[in-house]
């Protein structure tokens, strides 16, 4: 090689090195490196880093070696006059595989005939550049996979932080707990390894999957949470309303018992289904609420005021059933009492007001009606005979002649 050879080559090895020397700092800088470098890798991640760790220290060992080359080579042409030994060095330099690699890619020491293969100063720069690519490709792939995963536990691991703390504060710990342990189990399967989380970028099936049921857990666990907070700082209104309600079924027993008095006063052998007075069980559980309430017992205060609530309502409306059950035979008596009269007055309108016949069944029927208390099934049946008896009789008109129905 001439001198002008000499130079040329030089300067297209240094100026690979700069770019070499560039792209070994974005390797070295690379937020995926970081990540691979802090340990505790699984599955596909950590067969990445177990290929990708060694391939970056014969880098950076090649790159050592080009880098030692370079300089000596640029040392000895800057002498003021290299003698015929200083070209055919820098020829050797330049030119000739002078960079030896044993079987597992490691530079040799200089003149070693041991190395398995042997490379020129531009072989190695050419090589060094392509693969640098590759390893940082691989770096931003996990770096990516990274992202996509961590962007998804951090706000959930956030919030599950938060509502176990919240938890705690309302007796929910055997809740939260449990909840607590799966995330860092889920998160100890993905996050040390991004890789199979979250291939080519995108979350896969399986860690979707475990993000999804955590984030069903946490929903339920916050909805549970939200309600004991608002059991414990409602409290007031809330036994306020239950005691209303209590006070509601209490009066919609009174009301159901006077009618069942009435309806035992007036009506012979009513048939009404056994009642049973629970106000006073009900005004206990409320005193119970406030134990429960300064006791901090918030569970169990949920479920008392719900269930509290269930039963008052249930006594409500059952009391206000059967009261409704009673006032009804009473108003079915003087439903027949009208029914009676009207016939009756139907009766002298068609010219039987002193009918014999018609005088003794309306008797029956109205001594049963107007008797205390009234046998109503015997007082139906005779108000029905009457009104048989009624439409059973030739209608007549005024002078006396039978008027054909």
């Amino acid at each position: 090689m001439n001198r002008e050879s000499v130079d040329e080559a030089l300067a297209g090895l240094g100026a690979a090195h700069d770019r070499i020397a560039a792209a070994m700092f974005t390797i070295d800088s690379h937020p995926g490196l970081a990540l691979l470098r802090s340990g505790g890798l699984g599955g596909a991640t950590r067969t990445r880093w177990e290929a990708l760790g060694p391939e970056i220290d014969r880098l950076w060992a090649h790159f050592a070696v080009l880098g030692d080359l370079l300089e000596r080579a640029r040392a000895i042409r800057n002498q003021r006059r290299p003698d015929d030994t200083d070209w055919a060095t820098l020829h050797l330099i330049v030119s000739e595989p002078v960079v030896g690699l044993d079987n597992a890619g490691m530079p040799t020491e200089a003149g070693t005939a041991t190395a398995a293969t042997r490379l020129r100063l531009g072989e190695l720069t050419g090589q060094l550049e392509q693969r640098c690519a590759t390893a940082a490709g691989q770096l931003t792939e996990v770096d990516r996979a990274w992202t996509v995963v961590a962007g998804r536990y951090a706000p959930l691991t956030q919030e599950i932080d938060a509502l176990v703390a919240q938890a705690g504060s309302v007796g929910l710990d055997e809740i939260a707990e449990p909840l607590a342990v799966a995330l860092a189990e889920a998160g100890r399967t993905d996050l040390s390894d991004p890789l199979g989380a979250a291939p080519a970028g995108r979350l896969g099936p399986d860690a979707e999957r475990r993000l999804d049921e955590l984030t069903t857990r946490a929903g339920s666990l916050r909805e549970r949470v939200g309600a004991l907070i608002g059991v414990r700082d409602r409290y007031p209104r809330r036994v306020a309303e239950l005691r209303a309600l209590v006070e509601q079924a209490a009066a919609a027993e009174d009301r159901r018992a006077s009618a069942y008095a009435r309806a035992g006063q007036k009506i012979a052998d009513p048939g009404l289904p056994p009642a049973t007075a629970t106000a006073p069980v009900l005004r206990a559980r409320l005193a119970d609420l406030d134990r429960l309430y300064h006791e901090a017992g918030w569970v169990s205060l949920a479920d008392a005021a719900t269930d509290l609530e269930q039963a008052a309502t249930r006594a409500r409306e059952r009391a206000d059933e059967l009261g409704e059950l009673a006032e009804g035979l009473v108003a079915r008596r003087d439903e027949l009492r009208g029914r009676l009269e009207a016939y009756r007055a139907k009766a002298a309108g068609l010219g039987y007001a002193e009918h014999d016949e018609l005088t003794v069944v309306h008797g029956r029927a109205r001594e049963l009606l107007y008797t205390a208390p009234c046998d109503l099934r015997a007082a139906t049946r005779a108000v029905f005979a009457y009104q048989q008896a009624v439409a059973a009789l030739p209608r007549v008109m005024a002078k006396g002649k039978d008027l054909d129905d």
